[in-house]
């Protein structure tokens, strides 16, 4: 059986876990208490035309950023469900001795997008193509706000965090799967740079603000160490 324990230090686990939190703690009292997100999305939409900067019906963008990196990450869980399948069944075969591994990316893969895409059903925040800021015709408030009193909510927003760059942003726990410190480094690398590719095609478009993207970023960081611990206190009974 492989020793699962190189590839965690259990101080330096819960430090990274903790700093992470503060991390999101300290972003939702900056976006709280600035103006950072509206005057950042003001450079995206033309208040003459009405219009932004990307069209989020034009095909080949959507093609590219939105709809295949779905597939892909549909690709990779079942992907990983199959190695799975096939290294615990038998023990002779050579994804045996990364059975570990396999079942830990499926896990981080499946339960990441899952859950940071869930949240933004109870945040209740609307994205910015969806406000009267922006020609939409909902009012704009931050996390920790009230709505209007006179404004009559039918359905509650969800746009806060953005799931679409949780897509991306899942690769982060390749970075707990892998055991060499390149290997490591270059998922990380790989896993921010998917999901903020992602993220600001949703930016641009107006389909988010990028306290949305950051704080999906830091949600699914979170996950993936959470996950990646949990994992770490089981793997014997494997």
């Amino acid at each position: 059986m492989i020793n699962l324990k190189i590839f965690y230090q259990k101080n330096q686990n819960k430090l990274f876990i903790l700093g992470n939190l503060i991390l999101i703690i300290l972003a939702l009292w900056f976006f709280q208490v600035s103006n950072f997100d509206v005057k950042l999305q003001n450079n995206f939409f033309n208040f003459t035309k009405q219009t932004w900067i990307v069209d989020s019906d034009e095909p080949i963008k959507k093609l590219f950023f939105y709809q295949l990196p779905k597939v892909f990450l549909g690709i990779a869980i079942l992907s990983c469900l199959v190695l799975c399948l096939i290294a615990f069944l038998k023990t002779t075969n050579k994804f045996y001795n990364y059975r570990q591994q396999l079942l830990l990316a499926l896990i981080g893969l499946s339960l990441i997008p899952i859950i940071a895409g869930n949240v933004k059903k109870f945040t209740n925040i609307y994205c910015p193509n969806q406000l009267e800021i922006y020609n939409g015709n909902k009012p704009y408030v931050k996390i920790f706000d009230s709505y209007p009193g006179g404004f009559v909510q039918e359905k509650k927003a969800q746009c806060f965090p953005a799931g679409h760059a949780v897509t991306g942003f899942a690769l982060y726990i390749l970075a707990f799967v892998f055991i060499g410190k390149k290997l490591k480094f270059f998922s990380f690398i790989l896993a921010s740079f998917a999901g903020w590719i992602l993220g600001f095609y949703q930016i641009l478009k107006g389909a988010h603000f990028f306290s949305d993207t950051l704080i999906a970023m830091l949600l699914s960081l979170f996950l993936a160490q959470i996950i990646a611990s949990f994992f770490k206190k089981f793997y014997k009974i494997f």
